[in-house]
């Protein structure tokens, strides 16, 4: 089994991700770091640096992106079986062993459960994915001849559904392991297993952060035309790209639309009070905090609602 990691000038959490790897209970497996572009010289830094009884492996190339850090990972792989994690991420002891023992079941592919390592605030990021369909790459395991047979992450995928407007955001990547994931699916068998499973690092409020990511949602709608499965979990059932967290915004545009100054009140309001018990009333901060977090929820939003109206218009499909 080889383990892939791409990463950026993130030495500490690299360091924290080996030590998690480290524990594992599965202990026959490489590691491959990717250094994607580091300010620092990160093959120095990890001379000498071993993951059960082996040595690291270091990879470099100049900031192409996580996707293509990976790609390359996977071309310097050894193993049969491809286990897939970030190194902003704390794999759990158990979480090779319960992925292998899904592989060794018969599955091709296996998703782990990946959680924050405490709880997040409003405005803070961190994956949060259970079940949901979409295949994120910081807790994947695969099959190489699956992940062969498909012809692994599309390096196509970002100019083919748009809305990648910097480098830095093409090589980040959107949904090119969620595609894959449901290639797999289609061809084999894919499983979720809970016990696999990695904490993710929660980063502090970054609003530009949060923006730049919630424009790249116009990609979306693209993905959902390629991978229409995605409707059910992620769209119409309340999921994490429902519209129904934006009603509030869309009856505010359908009002300034009609020129309705009253019903733009009313309906800023209402989406306003139905931000805050969202996602702000019961957070742990002062009061004082959760009020001025609102503006930017809300306008986070905005650009949300904006962008999936923007790809759906371009991918000629319909997620709102």
């Amino acid at each position: 089994m080889s383990v892939v990691i791409p990463t950026r000038d993130r030495v500490e959490l690299l360091h924290q991700a080996l030590l998690a790897l480290d524990e594992q209970r599965a202990r026959d497996f490489e590691v491959i770091v990717v250094d994607d572009g580091s300010k620092v010289d990160l093959a120095t830094r990890l001379v000498g640096r071993t993951v059960v009884g082996r040595s690291v492996r270091v990879l470099r190339q100049d900031g192409a992106g996580a996707v293509r850090a990976r790609l390359r990972g996977v071309r310097e792989a050894n193993g049969e079986v491809l286990a897939f994690t970030d190194s902003d991420c704390e794999p759990q002891p158990g979480w090779l062993e319960a992925a292998l023992r899904r592989i060794d079941e018969g599955a091709d592919l296996v998703a782990g459960r990946t959680r924050p390592t405490r709880p997040v605030a409003p405005l803070e990021r961190a994956v949060n994915e259970a079940d949901g369909g979409l295949f994120p790459s910081c807790n994947l395991v695969v099959r190489r001849a699956a992940y062969e047979a498909v012809g692994g992450f599309d390096t196509e995928a970002a100019a083919r559904w748009g809305f990648r407007w910097t480098t830095g955001a093409r090589g980040l990547g959107f949904g090119e392991d969620t595609l894959l994931g449901w290639q797999v699916a289609r061809m084999g068998r894919a499983v979720y297993e809970e016990e696999a499973l990695v904490l993710h690092r929660v980063f502090p409020p970054d609003p530009g952060e949060w923006f730049g990511r919630s424009w790249q949602m116009a990609a979306f709608p693209a993905l959902v035309r390629e991978v229409p499965e995605l409707r059910g979990p992620l769209v119409r059932r309340g999921g994490q790209f429902s519209h129904r967290s934006r009603y509030g915004f869309y009856a505010t545009v359908a009002a300034l639309a009609t020129r309705d100054r009253r019903g733009v009140a009313v309906a800023a309001l209402v989406w306003a009070a139905h931000r805050f018990a969202q996602t702000l009333r019961r957070a742990p901060l002062p009061l004082a905090d959760r009020v001025r977090a609102l503006p930017v929820q809300m306008a986070i939003d905005a650009v949300q609602g904006a962008a999936l109206a923007a790809g759906s218009v371009r991918a000629r499909t319909l997620v709102h």
